[in-house]
């Protein structure tokens, strides 16, 4: 069915300014753009990768010759790319009562046709926000897209690197819990949820920081509030949450359940010292890449910069993101109060082009099946597959472990 746009009312008289602005989407940094995987473009269906290893054994010399007795093994790695598409219908039929309708070529029966509005709303707002919304699925799986972006609504299961990783048992997990805050009960509202906690936090949490739930127990309480959130508001004993839990019940929380995890300026230096440590020695020698995710970029400016004497002119300086010999780099998407380290080439991405998401078809229907709208489509097919043999060198601070 057409989707209409609202034109609203003119009020003002004056001349008409011909261009369209939209919303401010981030572009996200990404798998590719940092190093962060292998990718295999121009995929279509399925790639099949190998990793490959062996033992080596140094024996007695001798003029002899016996090989040693391991047996080199190549283990296989099935990548499969998910196709899923973007449709939407635009139809123009109150576009004559707005400010564009002196853009209208003459004639009625163009009061319905104005291909560049048309072009400027897939630029403007379409595109950028089907970058976002690819970009949290490759990370993510159809988890955590801001309602402002999108949904997802294609049927097949859709895995991101953090869930893969999430699903290893062989991944080096390292919990973030050291300094966790427990919640003992909870008040219920329809805009703000506030948290009752046992210890004072004034010292350990600030307002605006991205906090992480996990372990909340009893009825609704648990889907409610095991996720991540902003802080909106804060004492010595409670901490706010702009969330909707008036439907629920205080009493059916149980006490003590929920437990708050976080990373900010005040241990976020601990926090990245304890996941550099737990890098294995060759993979840490090598170069390999701290992972962030975005909201800990200015934690980390802010913890470095209180760090220094004369604090306040390193706020100019902390901008090089390094830790020892390490770079730190952000990606955006990544879960919340979650860090990472692996090579590039213990993950592999696949899709066809990188900007299948920027190629979006306008489809006329007016000399088709006479319906005087336009039909826009965008079709793109990513996957995700993680090494086979080689996950233990892959390293992830959570608020999950």
């Amino acid at each position: 069915m057409a989707a209409n746009p609202t034109f609203t009312t003119p009020t003002y008289s004056g001349e008409f300014f011909d261009q369209l602005f939209g919303p401010t989407v981030l572009n996200p940094s990404n798998l590719e753009d940092l190093g962060l995987a292998t990718v295999i473009d121009r995929a279509k269906y399925k790639e099949t990768i190998y990793d490959g290893d062996d033992t080596v054994e140094l024996a007695n010399s001798s003029p002899n010759y016996t090989s040693q007795t391991s047996t080199a093994n190549l283990k296989e790695i099935n990548l499969e790319l998910i196709p899923y598409q973007f449709n939407k219908t635009i139809s123009l039929d109150t576009i004559r009562l707005s400010w564009y309708s002196n853009k209208l070529s003459a004639g009625s029966i163009n009061d319905y046709t104005y291909d560049q509005l048309v072009d400027q709303y897939i630029k403007m707002v379409y595109v950028p926000k089907l970058n976002q919304a690819q970009s949290n699925l490759v990370l993510n799986g159809k988890n955590g897209l801001g309602a402002d972006i999108g949904t997802y609504s294609f049927d097949a299961t859709y895995n991101g690197v953090y869930q893969l990783f999430n699903a290893s048992t062989e991944i080096k997990k390292v919990s973030i819990a050291a300094d966790q805050v427990t919640v003992v009960s909870v008040a219920k509202g329809a805009t703000l949820t506030t948290l009752t906690v046992a210890t004072d936090v004034r010292n350990s949490l600030q307002i605006d920081n991205i906090i992480s739930i996990r372990g909340a127990a009893g009825t609704g309480w648990s889907t409610a509030l095991n996720g991540d959130f902003i802080v909106k508001d804060l004492t010595a004993t409670t901490v706010v949450l702009e969330l909707n839990t008036d439907a629920l019940t205080n009493a059916n929380y149980t006490a003590s359940s929920g437990k708050i995890r976080f990373i900010n300026a005040n241990n976020m230096v601990k926090k990245i010292a304890s996941h550099y440590r737990a890098i294995p020695l060759q993979v840490r020698r090598n170069g390999v890449k701290i992972v962030i995710a975005a909201h800990l970029e200015a934690e980390w400016q802010f913890a470095i910069s209180e760090a220094q004497q004369n604090g306040g002119e390193f706020y100019l300086k902390a901008h090089e993101l390094t830790f020892i010999n390490s770079s730190i780099v952000v990606l955006d998407n990544a879960p919340a109060n979650t860090i990472g380290s692996w090579e590039g080439s213990r993950v592999f991405y696949g899709y066809d082009l990188s900007d299948d998401y920027s190629q979006v078809q306008v489809l006329w229907q007016g000399d088709t099946t006479g319906d005087e709208v336009y039909r826009l489509k965008g079709r793109m097919k990513t996957g995700l597959a993680l090494t086979a043999k080689f996950q233990r060198e892959i390293t992830l601070s959570t608020p999950d472990a």
